[in-house]
């Protein structure tokens, strides 16, 4: 009895140490709770201040779009461009944030294009350059394209967006129809109604003295009706190989043709992907009015008409218009470089035509030092299907406004 009494004894001790090792391990994981729910809180708040600073950055961009739209109808991109460059006709390093904003300053010379703007419990601030062809800090733009870098700040959270805009710009078309390559396939239309009038241009550009041949061999019959404000023999039918060049881009060479539609490609309201021998009939609400000008894409065959249309088409594959249609804008048919013509109706494309080949027949773009193959032009079906060239809807076709080509966050 003795040594149990004893026994019972030298327990109660441990009983004090277990419910002291309880009572720490819960402190320890009340403090642990503790610890956890405030980072969640931290980051929680961190994550809100961030989507907020992002927002606003974002909103900065779009105000910096709006703002170029309508900048641009009353100063060149140059004149925007040598504004932002405060005077030394020279513009920051977009690509390095450090040369616009260090240690929590803006430092750069450049004007800001939109100044601190107060905007959803932050501002924002944005700065424009050049694009990374052209040259980041060059205040000559060749090609529409620009950099806009937006700022949204708020409370300690900043974020920066930066994105490549465009505005779809149709290079120079020398003619009505523009037919680049070494030699064309070419089949005039059968209607004496039908006309070919390239105004200030040609009727039919071509960029080698084969190419002329064998269109002016083919429209021998009806050759008065290909006109132009100066003539070339009976015909409006130039060899004129150095108006492909007047603009940014080589109009005979293939990889600025992939170049110029890529760009169309990347801003395009619709981009149709046709399976091979399939065929995508061209929807009134797709290709645009002259109050609504949309930019369509396919890569692959098409079909145009009987609607009316009006902004940029290009299509990679077979172009076929039948029916009666108007189009207004530019009509760009690469790749296959094949447009036919069949059915009757009539049909006024008020623009310009441009078909050229510059891929293979698995639709692989030729390498850059292949050269263009030769394209075919086929409007022989029945009816009037008049082509005139116009100034005003090429440089109308890409609408107004830029438009989004590259973004990133840095």
């Amino acid at each position: 009895m003795k040594r149990k009494e004893r026994s019972i004894r030298d327990e109660k001790g441990m009983v004090l140490v277990v419910a002291l090792l309880l009572l720490t391990v819960l402190l320890l994981l009340g403090a642990t709770a503790v610890f956890t729910s405030t980072t969640d809180l931290r980051i929680s708040a961190n994550y809100r201040t961030n989507t907020l600073a992002f927002n606003i950055a974002e909103a900065g961009l779009e105000v910096a779009r709006n703002k170029l739209t309508t900048d641009i109808t009353t100063n060149t991109i140059n004149q925007l461009l040598a504004s932002s460059a405060a005077g030394d006709n020279v513009l920051q390093d977009s690509s390095s944030i450090a040369n616009i904003y260090t240690n929590g300053n803006f430092t750069a010379s450049d004007n800001a294009y939109i100044g601190s703007t107060s905007f959803g419990g932050g501002t924002y601030q944005v700065y424009l350059t050049n694009d990374s062809r052209d040259g980041i800090t060059s205040v000559a733009d060749t090609n529409g394209e620009l950099t806009l870098t937006a700022f949204g700040l708020t409370g300690n959270s900043i974020v920066i967006i930066q994105e490549t805009v465009v505005k779809p710009t149709v290079p120079h078309m020398p003619g009505a129809i523009v037919l680049p390559g070494p030699n064309v396939n070419f089949d005039a239309p059968n209607s004496n109604a039908t006309e070919v009038a390239g105004g200030s241009e040609s009727a039919v550009s071509v960029a080698t003295s084969a190419s002329q041949q064998t269109v002016v061999d083919e429209i021998a019959k009806r050759a008065s009706n290909y006109t132009c404000d100066v003539g070339s023999g009976s015909a409006c039918v130039r060899d004129e190989p150095d108006q492909f060049r007047l603009s940014s881009h080589d109009l005979t060479n293939v990889g600025d043709v992939e170049r110029l539609a890529a760009v169309f490609r990347s801003v395009a309201n619709t981009v149709i992907n046709v399976p091979s021998g399939d065929n995508a009939s061209l929807s009134a609400a797709q290709v645009g009015t002259t109050s609504d000008r949309k930019i369509v894409f396919v890569e692959g065959n098409a079909t145009l008409g009987p609607v009316n249309g009006a902004g940029i088409l290009v299509v990679t594959g077979q172009l076929t218009l039948h029916g009666n249609f108007n189009y207004n804008g530019l009509i760009m048919c690469i790749g296959q470089g094949n447009l036919q013509r069949n059915g009757e109706g009539n049909g006024y494309i008020t623009g310009s035509i441009f078909v050229a080949q510059t891929r293979d027949t698995s639709n692989v773009p030729y390498p850059s030092d292949h050269g263009l193959g030769n394209p075919t032009f086929n409007t022989a079906g029945g009816g009037s299907s008049s082509i005139i060239y116009d100034a005003t809807a090429l440089r109308n076709a890409g609408g107004s406004s830029f438009k989004r080509l590259a973004w990133k966050q840095l």
